[in-house]
């Protein structure tokens, strides 16, 4: 073993040696730039979003120029703070348990981020909106940045953020008030605008819009008041006035935004909200998009959207993301730009921690810790040959849940206060999660190797909760 000073020595050459790019793109000035977009308890797009109502002009075109990942999920969170550890994974490839802190925010100094390696080959990084993990990873990540919003949630208007600051120091007294009435998706993508509009470095970018909605508070922008209305928004066919057990979080601070049983009409009052907060995200991509074509940059610059997990709604009696369902750990996942073969969807199962080695890949940049990453390059789709990823996936919540998805089959486990609930979906056939079939016969087979297949990942993945360990596969 080398000494920790050699080891930390090695880490920097690696991270920055220059090597060639994809296809066309030889040197690290040439390489395409790259504009992430990123919101916040967004869930996947499809059936899940009543397509035939939620207007998301911009996405659907922008999916329609790329590869979008149908199947696209998150691990999980290892606390009700889903965001952070989720951000932390996709940022690093690596497992949610590798991230630290109370509640998963902490990114250890010895793993490398992917706007950190980005930086080290030849990128400016910058980025604005919000930053749900610690100062430290964020300083070793961006050469720049504008009106960024270190915490988790907040109100839409009238909150803090901090400029970029060259010297690292960022604390809540050297913060300010965000222009007072701009709301905050606005903010942000003004922002990303003003960027573009000025940037001028020879050097590719990186640049990260990290829009902080439509997560709660759901408060409307006015032009978007009364774009979906309440009376004529449908509830979802898996609305259920309360979850039928103890999940372990029934009563967590996101299931407290709206009352006990779930009232129907104060949950189409939530989605209506949501899906005109979405539209205002759509819209305001669009302007972004269209200054990226002004400048001339859209011919390079791949665009990458996603979003850190979902969100229940009135599914399932859950208002939050504290659960397994796939409201909730299902996330948008699109590619467009140079080198993407359009109009692709894709099947596969696939992480937001694929993003950093499949964008290694594109680049043509070895992937840091290849050997330790749960994430895994996705550029044979990007590059529409034949992909089929990853034949299973496992999921996790806290220390009380657990999940795994292999073929149409999911099973999630749960182990609250010393009571076991198993369920079991065929997504194929039951895509809302609505039946669940874990006391057939015929289905007793199936959950003997689902729970074997669970157990590999929750060693494959560095889970510390014994929960599995104890679970009967006998049955």
């Amino acid at each position: 073993m080398f000494p920790l000073y050699l080891q930390r020595f090695l880490l920097l050459v690696m991270i920055a040696l220059p090597f060639g790019a994809w296809a066309q793109h030889k040197a690290a000035a040439k390489r395409p730039n790259i504009l992430f977009i990123f919101t916040d308890d967004q869930r996947r797009s499809g059936t899940f979003l009543a397509p035939d109502l939620l207007k998301t002009p911009v996405l659907d075109s922008l999916a329609h120029s790329g590869v979008t990942f149908q199947n696209s999920y998150i691990m999980g969170g290892t606390s009700g703070a889903v965001c952070a550890p989720s951000r932390g994974s996709m940022f690093t490839g690596r497992s949610v348990f590798e991230m630290r802190g109370n509640y998963g925010q902490t990114i250890p100094d010895s793993l490398i981020l992917l706007p950190q390696y980005l930086k080290a080959n030849g990128y400016y990084t910058w980025m604005t909106g919000k930053w749900h993990n610690e100062y430290a990873p964020f300083v070793r990540s961006f050469t720049g940045g504008a009106s960024i919003f270190f915490s988790g949630m907040g109100p839409q208007y009238a909150f803090r953020v901090n400029d970029f600051r060259s010297d690292g120091q960022y604390t809540t007294a050297n913060s300010r008030p965000a222009p007072e009435g701009v709301h905050a998706t606005d903010l942000f993508a003004d922002e990303a605008i003003r960027f573009l509009e000025n940037y001028e470095d020879n050097r590719p970018f990186f640049a990260y819009v990290a829009f902080k909605t439509p997560h709660d508070p759901r408060t409307v922008a006015p032009a978007f008041q009364h774009l979906y209305d309440p009376a004529t928004t449908k509830l979802p066919p898996n609305f259920l006035p309360e979850h039928p057990f103890d999940n372990g979080d029934l009563r967590i601070r996101d299931e407290q935004l709206a009352a006990f049983p779930r009232d129907s009409a104060e949950i189409r009052k939530h989605i209506a909200d949501y899906y005109a907060m979405i539209t205002h995200i759509d819209q305001r991509i669009g302007d972004i998009l269209r200054e990226l074509k002004r400048k001339g940059l859209d011919k390079n610059t791949l665009v990458i959207f996603a979003s850190d997990n979902g969100l229940a709604m009135g599914q399932h009696g859950l208002m939050g993301k504290q659960n397994l369902y796939e409201h909730s750990i299902g996330v948008p996942l699109i590619f467009s730009g140079p080198g993407v073969v359009p109009h692709q969807s894709g099947t596969a199962l696939t992480y937001l921690t694929d993003i950093f080695p499949t964008l290694c890949d594109y680049l043509g940049l070895p992937v840091p810790g290849k050997a330790q990453m749960m994430g895994e390059s996705l550029a044979p789709a990007l590059q529409g040959k034949a992909f089929t990823g990853r034949t299973s996936q496992y999921y996790i919540y806290a220390n009380y849940q657990r999940a795994l998805r292999k073929g149409p089959y999911k099973l999630i486990e749960y182990l609250v206060k010393g009571a076991r609930h198993t369920q079991l979906f065929n997504l194929d056939k039951d895509p809302w999660e609505t039946r669940n079939i874990a006391g057939a016969k015929n289905m007793q087979a199936v959950i003997r190797q689902m729970r074997a297949e669970m157990q590999r990942w929750h060693d494959k993945s560095g889970d510390p909760m014994p929960v599995f360990y104890k679970m009967d596969t006998s049955k």
